[in-house]
């Protein structure tokens, strides 16, 4: 997970690019349109409206409209350029890059995954942006879902070098580790000491 992974460029013409934002608020809307996990499935199609709709979600609508057009009016030629970078965004908008993702493709095809699980990975990156992080609505919108975790990375390392937390060391008790029914009897009877 790097942040150069989010700098996504398509081509513009013979001697220009364009570059596209995989923002949060890109993610949502593409998710509900579309599903995020049938993107590149689209892209790989030549699936227009896919592709428009991507295009609209990366970047501002006057700069999308002028590469729409030209979608449209230089068809299949235009489109072949299109395909690895915008299956490269539809990576990014899950904050994942190629090759992790296609390695995780290759094991949920063998076991297909119908539960839809990225709704509620994109609400939990806006909870981090806005509740953890601390950043407002439309910044979190704004930043990219790499952005947000690589932040939120940091804020845990923070977080642990202020408490002088290390990452080797475990916690005193597993919160999943058995506890032997002399130690409850006896927690139990230090709180009824306490209470009493």
């Amino acid at each position: 997970m790097r942040l150069a992974n989010d700098i996504i460029a398509i081509p513009h013409g013979s001697a220009h690019a364009v570059r596209l934002r995989p923002s949060l608020r890109a993610a949502v809307r593409l998710h509900a349109k579309h599903d995020l996990r049938k993107l590149v499935e689209g892209i790989g199609e030549g699936h227009l409206g896919i592709i428009a709709d991507i295009i609209m979600q990366g970047t501002d609508a006057d700069t999308a409209a002028v590469i729409i057009n030209r979608i449209t009016f230089e068809g299949i030629r235009e489109l072949g350029a299109l395909v690895e970078p915008l299956s490269d965004f539809a990576f990014a908008l899950l904050g994942v890059d190629r090759k992790e993702a296609e390695a995780t493709a290759e094991r949920a095809a063998k076991t297909p995954d119908t539960s839809d699980w990225i709704g509620p990975h994109l609400e939990r990156l806006f909870e981090i942006g806005t509740g953890w992080l601390g950043w407002s609505p439309a910044d979190t919108w704004a930043a990219t879902p790499t952005e947000i975790m690589i932040a939120q990375r940091g804020l845990i390392a923070r977080l642990k070098a202020v408490n002088g937390v290390k990452d080797d060391e475990r916690p005193e008790s597993d919160p999943l580790e058995e506890i032997a029914p002399e130690k409850v009897r006896e927690g139990l009877a230090k709180l009824r000491g306490l209470a009493g």
